[in-house]
């Protein structure tokens, strides 16, 4: 049986956090010296390095 609770939480704890970081990009990207699209590029590249270190760590202890 799915976990629809489960699955409805993490899809709005990500929309929230992904409307965070486009504000946080439209509002600092100015002071940080960075523009818009690089700022998504390095959000995006955190997010997938944690992602796959997150998911070798459930394969390396059997979680999945």
């Amino acid at each position: 049986m799915p976990r629809l609770g489960f699955d409805l939480a993490t899809s709005f704890v990500g929309s929230g956090l992904t409307l965070l970081l486009s504000a946080a990009g439209l509002i600092y990207a100015g002071q940080l010296g960075y523009t818009v699209p690089q700022l998504y590029a390095i959000g995006g590249a955190a997010f997938l390095i944690v992602g796959a270190l997150w998911g070798l760590l459930a394969v390396a202890t059997g979680r999945k």
